[in-house]
């Protein structure tokens, strides 16, 4: 695309010969994402030129540029604004993203199946479209924007919503994000969110009862959200989670993921960043240098420690460096830990 405000856009012209072809420009508002037809009318763009390649129709009476670069696997949350992006347009008054796709637009690192989920208050008809799961409520709600300004019912209703298709450990890791009290605001206080699940009596309310006792306010990613799901599924989450330790001195060397004071342990989540940021990765080196000669033992996990087939050992190596063994989970928590 151009620099300027228009981005240029092949006609429906013929090429005859070395006869360059006529480009009509295309607005620039038009060319950052899905677009009506009637939008592209109004602007003097004809039907034959909206069926040149250059264009797609993720649902029906909407353009876009065709992007080969678009995610259509990957991370969860880049397939689901992309999804959602395309949808946009066709929101009507008072609908909004919900359920696993809200979540995700709104950055809460779940893992699940990737669909476009719109709910749509009564007594407006459900959503339709291509690859769309229309859903209708009669439950009152103020549509918020996500960080890219698409319009999602609020974190707590979306994660109600969820409740029947999260497994157990995603809806651990969903509550750890929105109860989050570290780098930014929490979507809803653990008080809020602990009244309203306990009210709530729809499809997987046991479930997410369940989630609520494991989960934790100090999580800020989702690998931190795992390891401490781990400690927890063994009946040892005992670790503080996001810590800020000082030397003998009182001079603060960082703050760590998780940690043990009592037996001077740190476990620590190595990150992609470390891969990509050099810079980032020696100041890593640096701090955990400096909680080393403070004394305190450091365990580095990594994600391939969590893939299924490496769970045994990162279990064993948890409890090892501990120094303890599993512990009795309550019978209500552990047939739910039984099946992740």
């Amino acid at each position: 695309m151009g620099g300027g405000d228009n981005a240029p856009l092949q006609s429906d012209a013929p090429n005859h010969g070395h006869m360059a072809r006529t480009l009509t420009p295309l607005p620039r508002h038009l060319s950052s994402g899905a677009f009506p037809v009637r939008a592209a009318y109004a602007h003097g763009l004809t039907r034959h030129m909206l069926e040149h390649e250059r264009f797609v129709a993720p649902h029906r009476g909407l353009r876009r540029l065709s992007d080969p670069h678009a995610p259509t696997a990957g991370r969860e949350a880049d397939v689901a604004h992309r999804l959602a992006r395309d949808y946009a347009p066709l929101l009507r008054q008072g609908e909004a993203f919900s359920h696993a796709t809200a979540l995700l637009l709104l950055g809460v690192p779940i893992h699940c199946s990737v669909g476009l989920h719109v709910t749509a208050p009564l007594p407006l008809a459900q959503a339709r479209g291509r690859n769309v799961r229309g859903h209708r409520t009669q439950a009152p709600f103020t549509p918020e924007l996500s960080a890219h300004g698409l319009l999602c019912v609020p974190p707590l209703m979306a994660l109600l919503q969820s409740a029947p298709t999260l497994s157990f450990r995603e809806l651990v890791i969903a509550i750890d994000s929105l109860i989050c009290i570290g780098s930014r605001k929490p979507f809803v206080s653990r008080t809020e969110l602990t009244s309203n699940i306990e009210r709530y009596s729809g499809r997987g309310a046991a479930v997410l009862r369940a989630a609520l006792c494991v989960a934790r306010e100090g999580a800020e990613s989702r690998m931190e959200s795992l390891m401490h799901f781990e400690l927890a599924r063994m009946g040892i989450d005992t670790l503080e989670l996001q810590v800020e330790l000082f030397d003998a001195q009182g001079k603060w060397i960082g703050r760590f993921d998780l940690a043990d004071r009592a037996r001077k342990l740190v476990v620590e989540y190595d990150g992609e960043q470390h891969r990509t940021n050099r810079a980032q990765y020696l100041r890593d080196e640096q701090r955990l240098e400096a909680v080393r000669a403070a004394g305190y033992r450091v365990l580095r996990l990594h994600s391939e420690d969590f893939q299924a087939c490496n769970l045994p050992r990162t279990r064993a190596r948890l409890c090892s460096v501990l120094g303890v063994r599993p512990q009795p989970v309550d019978p209500h928590l552990a047939q739910y830990f039984a099946v992740e």
